[in-house]
């Protein structure tokens, strides 16, 4: 299987990844919305029935508190349920659990309005509650439709049976309700998939320029910017843990001279033999190498004292030459030179302080004339440099 392929299959299921966790949590606002309507509606329907429906009898209101009585004692035994499972791992089970209580506990209890009590304003209160399943469940097509289809179903069999309008009239009724359902449903998640995937891609993209930004594109290290922004990092960590703490200047010949000799695409290719003898002298993952320039390069050693740096330069010099003498010599007929310079960090120095000896010795090693380029390791001395 191909790089590419198999990045395309990372990024899809990193993206998958995504969009559950964005449904998951459009569900979870979900569950809160018809949880609250449903106790809004139940508070509206005792309200109009107690107090403002002359034909509601007294068993009918007694019907009416039983169910709300069993309804909530469901609620409370789906609640503590809930509570035991992770909703991460089974949210679909607890929106489908909600919508089976809610919209089977609504059909129901709309049947019992209607024969005991005539309350026509049921209709009402079911039509709005159909709406707010569809914008409660949208994004979870099972729960949505056990949410709603035991009231269509709940409507077409009341009509039906106690005749109040004509039986074309209530399926053609109840068959466009179910037309506009599904037709805003699948509108909502087109709008909900299409805004998720278009996030993720911006996020994705942000991640990418980010990391671009810091990498140097022919070798693949972190670049200069990046550099500076570990040096930072690490010179607060070694403030803070009171340990050691060097910095390399690596300066690589006759890099320039091979460019201008062989051409940039040989060039590139020097470069990345160069890389990859730098990265095989560097053992430890914290340790941070970068190029900083055409052919200078920079490590920073946490936790290493210039004695220990002393043995990584040399360890480095040793690989650089393994990976890069016979192409350089088969071109040139200077031989390849890996000059490294180590400046110590010391307790007393800020960060400008280091900055400014890093420079300098940078600029000692360019100071050599091309036939003196040799491999050299050298500790930086700012009193002698000064």
């Amino acid at each position: 299987m191909s790089q590419g392929m198999i990045r395309q299959i990372e990024l899809r299921n990193d993206g998958q990844h995504y969009f559950e966790q964005q449904q998951f949590q459009r569900q979870e606002q979900g569950w809160k919305l018809i949880i609250g309507t449903s106790v809004l509606l139940l508070t509206l329907v005792a309200v109009e029935l107690f107090w403002f429906v002359p034909t509601a009898t007294s068993s009918s209101k007694s019907t009416f508190s039983g169910f709300v009585a069993i309804f909530g004692a469901i609620a409370s035994v789906l609640w503590l349920v809930a509570q035991a499972v992770p909703f991460k791992v089974r949210w679909q089970s607890v929106s489908v659990a909600l919508a089976c209580l809610l919209g089977g506990g609504w059909a129901l209890l709309f049947p019992l309005l209607i024969h005991q009590s005539h309350f026509l304003s049921a209709y009402a209160y079911s039509d709005l509650f159909l709406f707010l399943s569809v914008i409660a469940f949208f994004s979870y097509r099972p729960a949505l439709y056990l949410a709603v289809v035991p009231i269509l179903c709940s409507l077409l069999v009341t009509d039906t049976y106690f005749g109040y309008v004509d039986n074309a009239i209530t399926f053609l009724s109840i068959g466009s309700r179910f037309i506009i359902i599904i037709v805003v449903r699948e509108c909502l998640y087109h709008w909900f998939h299409a805004s998720v995937w278009h996030e993720f891609e911006e996020q994705r993209l942000r991640q990418e320029l980010a990391s671009v930004a810091l990498i140097d594109p022919v070798t693949g290290l972190q670049n200069d910017k990046h550099f500076e922004l570990m040096l930072d990092r690490e010179i607060m960590a070694a403030r803070r843990h009171n340990s050691d703490l060097t910095v390399m200047m690596i300066n690589i010949e006759p890099l320039r001279l091979y460019a201008m000799t062989c051409g940039h695409q040989a060039s590139d290719y020097l470069l990345k033999r160069v890389t990859k003898g730098l990265r095989r002298g560097v053992y430890r993952p914290r340790d941070f190498i970068a190029r900083t320039g055409s052919s200078e390069f920079a490590l920073l050693l946490p936790d290493t004292d210039a004695s220990g740096a002393e043995i990584v330069a040399e360890r480095m010099q040793r690989h650089v030459h393994r990976c890069c003498d016979m192409l350089v010599k088969g071109e040139l007929e200077q031989p390849m030179a890996v000059m490294i310079s180590i400046v110590e960090w010391a307790p007393n120095m800020n960060v400008r302080t280091i900055r400014r000896h890093m420079r300098d010795a940078r600029s000692q090693l360019n100071l050599d004339e091309p036939q003196k380029w040799a491999d050299s390791v050298s500790c930086y001395d700012p009193v002698k440099y000064h």
